[in-house]
């Protein structure tokens, strides 16, 4: 709430003279109400409608300025996530098919695991699906700054906060790690040669991200979700 606030007070300074204004409030409002609806959603129908609404309306703002730096940071972004949604409709397929409930993941098997997994490294951008989010930074500042912070990159990381029993399987959590470092390392290597200061800040996230993944690895979730909050903040 708090940094929704401050991007919309900022938006109001930034985009004032835009004659879609309006518009641009709209689809923010339900980008954000897409993220606090994942977050406190308590049911697999509510959870894959705020997932799919999120993906929807990142698309919608990134694409906000019409050009083709904007409709290829679009398909780019929505292309990756929508990988990363079908992965997820197998696995809450499979879970209901199964017989099992939201939250109730003891028994699940490996395969199972890891469509979970490939669902969040897709939405976190995690490597090798890193490439939409320097491209989703044609968006407006205040739509970048707002994706960067605590919405769609972070979904990921939360949908992993939300399953942690099944991602802290002895399996897994070393692949988490792994995945988690390579991200940190390439993003930090990019950031050394890239020209475009939104895209240093684009790839400074990146490697926040890649942290909280390996914080995950180490089996330290709430000290993820702590440094996923500051981050925010800043």
């Amino acid at each position: 709430f708090l940094v929704t606030f401050s991007v919309l007070i900022f938006s109001t300074y930034y985009l004032n003279s835009e004659l879609n204004f309006n518009y641009y409030c709209f689809v923010l409002l339900i980008f954000v109400g897409s993220m606090f609806s994942l977050n406190f959603s308590n049911s697999i129908f509510t959870m894959l409608l705020s997932w799919d609404l999120l993906g929807i309306s990142s698309f919608f703002l990134v694409l906000f300025y019409n050009n083709w730096d904007s409709c290829s940071g679009a398909m780019n972004t929505a292309l990756t996530n929508r990988l990363g949604d079908y992965f997820m409709f197998v696995f809450f397929g499979l879970s209901v098919f199964s017989g099992y409930y939201f939250l109730s993941f003891s028994m699940f098997s490996s395969y199972m695991s890891l469509l979970l997994l490939l669902t969040a490294f897709t939405k976190s951008a995690q490597f090798p699906f890193s490439s939409w989010l320097p491209k989703a930074m044609s968006a407006p500042t205040p739509v970048s700054s707002l994706v960067h912070s605590s919405t769609l990159v972070t979904a990921g990381l939360i949908l992993l906060m939300n399953f942690n029993n099944l991602v802290l399987q002895k399996n897994f959590i070393s692949f988490v790690l792994i995945i988690g470092l390579f991200t940190m390392f390439f993003s930090s290597l990019a950031s050394l040669v890239e020209e475009d200061l939104k895209k240093v800040v684009a790839l400074s996230t990146l490697s926040q991200m890649g942290f909280s993944m390996v914080t995950l690895g180490l089996g330290l979730s709430f000290i993820s979700f702590i440094h996923l909050v500051s981050h925010a903040l800043f």
